[in-house]
Order: structure tokens, then sequence, then C-alpha cells
């Protein structure tokens, strides 16, 4: 079962998500659903809808994680099975690292989060240069940080071929507005059927704090 956006932007809005990080999930969602698109196009067997929603939630848990400590993939990952959504949940666990190496929607949020920092896409090397900045400035961190780079370079490798992308076009992405039918508006996700109807509407710029979550949405 996958929830619907209203779902998804009521439990943003309960977890209090800060707006920076709702802004940078929503461009990993766009860069997501586009690699996703592509995948699908070159004959890939993606769930948009799936990539769609966990791209949103991946940092569902990153403010209590920097208030509390604790790994916040692995608090989503739990925060989400707990709710009844254990798809959900074992992408959201596998956005920093990935448990295998197979090409799948875990591995296309993790990539598309490798490609945005802040709420701009940007390539490998600037946003792990970002990472050494903030979580290195002092180079205690270099090694293992360059160690992830380096197996990010080959997930990009294995994303982009499978795609049928260069790396420089979804930097494109930043120029498309939220409200597009295909990366913002989301209609073509209707492919789900009569269950994700209620959802074609739903603009996903938008957090309603005034619904609450309901897991049997």
């Amino acid at each position: 079962m996958i929830p619907g956006r209203r779902w998804v932007f009521s439990l943003i809005a309960q977890r209090g998500m800060p707006p920076h990080i709702i802004r940078h999930s929503k461009m990993v969602r766009m860069v997501a659903v586009a690699i996703g698109h592509a995948m699908r196009e070159a004959g890939l067997d993606i769930d948009l809808v799936l990539v769609d929603r966990a791209a949103l939630l991946h940092d569902i848990c990153k403010a209590d994680s920097i208030a509390h400590g604790g790994d916040h993939a692995l608090l989503g990952q739990r925060l989400m099975e707990s709710l009844g959504f254990p798809d959900i949940g074992a992408i959201v666990g596998q956005h920093i690292r990935l448990a295998s190496f197979e090409v799948n929607e875990a591995m296309v949020v993790n990539y598309a989060d490798k490609r945005v920092m802040h709420d701009r896409v940007v390539s490998l090397e600037k946003r792990f240069l970002d990472l050494m900045e903030r979580y290195s400035p002092d180079g205690g961190n270099s090694e293992r940080i360059l160690a992830h780079f380096a197996h990010v370079v080959q997930i990009e490798q294995a994303v982009l071929k499978a795609a049928r992308l260069e790396s420089g076009w979804l930097e494109a992405l930043n120029l498309i507005p939220g409200d597009h039918p295909l990366y913002g508006g989301g209609r073509f996700l209707g492919e789900r059927g009569p269950a994700e109807d209620q959802d074609h509407d739903v603009d996903l710029e938008r957090v309603d704090h005034d619904e609450p979550a309901q897991v049997d949405e």
C-alpha cells in the first residue's frame, strides 16, 4: 500500500519538518520522478508513485536526528514501517547507503538526493564539496566522505546508463516550475488506478497543515 499525497504532506506537517528540508525534499522528488520517468521510457519497471512518495519522505526524521541524535535514514524507515508503509520505509532507509546495487526505486531516490544541494540540482562534485565543508571542516571525516563519493559515482554511472540520460541534463530541472504537469502536478501518477485518482489534482507544492494523516487513506 502507498499513501496519497494528502497523507504525505499531512505527516510532514505533523512531524514539524523545517521549511528548508521541505524545499529540499520537493526538489529531490522532482529529480527522482524525472529519472524514474526516463527509466520507464527506457523499458525499466519503476514504480513512479512509490518514487514520488519515498522521495518526499526521505528526510522525514532529519529534524529528529538533528535534535536528538540517531541515524535519520533508519529512524525514517522505522517510522514508515510503524505506519504500515514498509515499501516506502525500505527506500527511506537506503537514501544514504544502498543495500544493493540493483537499479530500482531505492537507487533512484538515493541518487536524486545526492544531486540536490539544499533545493538546487548540482553536480556530484559540488554536492560532496558542500558535504566536506559542513561535516569535515577540519578534515577529520574527509576519508569517509571521499569513499562515499567514489561509491556514489558508481551509482551515478548505473543510473544514467539505465535512464539513458546525461548528468548535466538533470540541472535543467532547476528551471522547471513546481506546478509543471509532470514534475509538479504529477497527473501521470494516475496510472496507479482508482486508489490514487483522488490525488490527481493535489498541488505538490502545498503542505496541508489542517488535514490529519490517515493511515487507511
